[in-house]
């Protein structure tokens, strides 16, 4: 039952994020540093510090993150006041606490900047049960302390939480809170929101309706989808539950194409036989993707299936495997090594999908209960 919405600001109720690139690119241009709109979109979401360093790191400028701080801080207001920001759908703010359902404003920006733009799109602090700024933690987006301090002030289990973001920073930072996320199009597009585990995908918050109850935003929440199998939306104002909207061959398409970028890019000046992999995380629907990398010291040497799920565990911790997918030359398409066998041990279930897939298109399905029946693995930690 979703008994809290925790929003987030820019690019959820208020169209600020263009007005801040803006003063971006200017503060940038006062400096004589050629840093262009697009050089600030990778850094959206994560925080005004994440906003600055990470152009400037791209740049290799050395910021003085103070001075372009106050920059902000003098030219944001007035900017943003030459706007209508207030987003659509965001009466939803005022109907939620009438339905019974608790919110909080969860933003990685400054509080000044969350006051300005509160005023701005005509809303107030005790619009919300809670506001919380980037100040109020020491971790900003993608880490999910925001939120998890949120549920915790709010009084309501994280798993009661409707997180409502538009950033991919974001949508990362309600899902490590173990929270359902719902995403709104206009800062990303439609499928790199559901490839960072998104549950729900909206046009705007206008899409999701009235409803006067937690049961009820549940049940909208929760409806089927209205996308075709491959993903295409029809109409400008939709609601796509992920889950319900992803079929088996959607999310198998995706995951293959990430595989055969990574193949792209692997490291195989010995054997110069290129392996791309791919694994869907069983706990938030993300896929991550690696390759393999080769060293004239074959103890260094990695396989493109280890070098995924490594990726997956820098991003969520410990995972648990839905889904292996490996791209490789072999026709047909081999199974993993043995190495390769003994971590998925670690980290799969005997039912996890194992699809190894040819540059050719020969395509080979099995559980990994099929590979190695008896991989060695301590007790404690079998699955």
């Amino acid at each position: 039952m979703i008994n809290a919405i925790l929003f987030d600001m820019d690019g959820v109720l208020c169209d600020s994020e263009e007005v801040s690139i803006s003063v971006g690119v200017n503060y940038f241009k006062s400096k004589n540093v050629n840093i262009t709109h697009d050089d600030f979109l990778p850094h959206l979401g994560g925080g005004e510090r994440k906003f600055f360093e990470g152009p400037s790191r791209a740049k290799g400028y050395h910021l003085d993150y103070d001075d372009a701080s106050n920059y902000f801080k003098n030219h944001y207001e007035e900017l943003l006041n030459k706007t209508k920001p207030a987003l659509p759908g965001i009466d939803i703010v005022k109907r939620a606490r009438k339905a019974g359902v608790k919110t909080a404003l969860c933003s990685s920006a400054p509080r000044w900047k969350v006051l300005v733009n509160i005023k701005a799109i005509g809303l107030s602090e005790d619009d919300f049960d809670a506001v919380f700024s980037g100040e109020s933690v020491k971790r900003n987006k993608p880490e999910p302390d925001i939120y998890l301090n949120a549920a915790i002030n709010l009084g309501i289990d994280p798993s009661e939480c409707l997180v409502v973001e538009d950033s991919l920073f974001g949508v990362r930072a309600g899902k490590k809170a173990n929270m359902r996320v719902l995403a709104v199009t206009g800062t990303e597009s439609f499928d790199k929101l559901a490839s960072q585990g998104a549950d729900v995908i909206v046009s705007d918050l206008g899409a999701v309706g009235s409803f006067n109850s937690p049961e009820e935003l549940d049940k909208i929440i929760s409806q089927d989808s209205t996308s075709n199998a491959d993903g295409i939306l029809y109409g400008a104002n939709y609601i796509v539950p992920l889950k319900r909207r992803m079929s088996d061959s959607f999310v198998e398409k995706k995951m293959e194409e990430a595989a055969s970028y990574a193949r792209d890019h692997a490291y195989a000046p010995y054997s110069k036989f290129k392996v791309g992999a791919a694994v869907l995380s069983a706990a938030t629907g993300r896929i991550y993707s690696g390759c393999n990398v080769e060293n004239s010291s074959y103890g260094a040497t990695i396989c493109a299936e280890r070098n995924a799920i490594l990726h997956a565990i820098a991003e969520e911790g410990i995972i648990g495997i839905d889904t292996l997918l490996v791209y490789s030359d072999d026709d047909p398409p081999a199974p993993p090594c043995a190495n390769c066998l003994q971590v998925l041990a670690e980290f799969a279930k005997k039912d996890t999908k194992i699809i190894l897939v040819s540059v050719n298109g020969v395509r080979k399905q099995m559980l990994f209960s099929d590979l190695l029946p008896n991989p060695f693995i301590f007790p404690s930690v079998r699955k």
